[in-house]
């Protein structure tokens, strides 16, 4: 009886009714999932957005890179570059929080006290090869009317910080996000029409 009662209160479902309000709940899902993570900014300090600074300039480290620099041939032998050691790096760093404004203040180490700055000055060595220096024109050639996004948490984010003082050698980006939400984030290169997004994510498991 109560299971009839049921049935009445809220229908009966048969596998054919179904059908179509599964395929809408995914249609739904599908462009919940693909609009509305573009429409959010993610830095946690929106506020820091207005004031940015774009005098500042870069290490120069980067200086004996140029825009006419040969991207790397395919011929030289390939080596596992996730099986190596750091090493020290004297030309480092590339960038810094006087050099970058993409840096927040919370993450400037120097301005809370630290006195060292050796920590800065290490670079990834792989066994079988030399990793060059990052190039920001040939990536921005290589990304050219492309997207990238960073999906994931704080690590996440301070990857994207790190990407965009990397690129500030070449371009600052221009924030085209909709919205001062503070979990996500686009920025936009205008002369290379590419576009970087950070998606907060948390508790994403891989």
């Amino acid at each position: 009886m109560k299971f009839q009662a049921m049935e009445l209160l809220f229908g009966k479902n048969t596998p054919k009714q179904m059908i179509p309000k599964v395929t809408l709940l995914a249609i739904f899902a599908i462009l919940v999932f693909t609009v509305t993570p573009l429409s959010y900014p993610l830095f946690r300090n929106p506020s820091s957005l207005k004031n940015i600074k774009k005098t500042n300039q870069p290490s120069t480290a980067f200086d004996d890179l140029n825009e006419s620099a040969s991207l790397p041939s395919t011929s030289i032998k390939k080596c596992d570059i996730f099986t190596g050691e750091w090493v020290p790096n004297p030309k480092g760093p590339y960038y810094t929080n006087k050099t970058c404004w993409a840096i927040h203040e919370h993450q400037n180490c120097m301005k809370y006290g630290r006195p060292d700055s050796d920590y800065l000055k290490w670079k990834w060595k792989p066994n079988g090869c030399e990793l060059p220096i990052f190039n920001p024109f040939q990536f921005l050639e290589i990304v050219r009317g492309k997207s990238m996004a960073f999906v994931g948490d704080s690590v996440g984010r301070n990857q994207m910080q790190s990407m965009i003082c990397l690129l500030s050698r070449v371009e600052w980006p221009v924030v085209v996000s909709h919205s001062q939400n503070d979990y996500f984030m686009r920025w936009h290169y205008p002369t290379y029409n590419f576009t970087m997004a950070s998606f907060w994510t948390p508790h994403l498991i891989c």
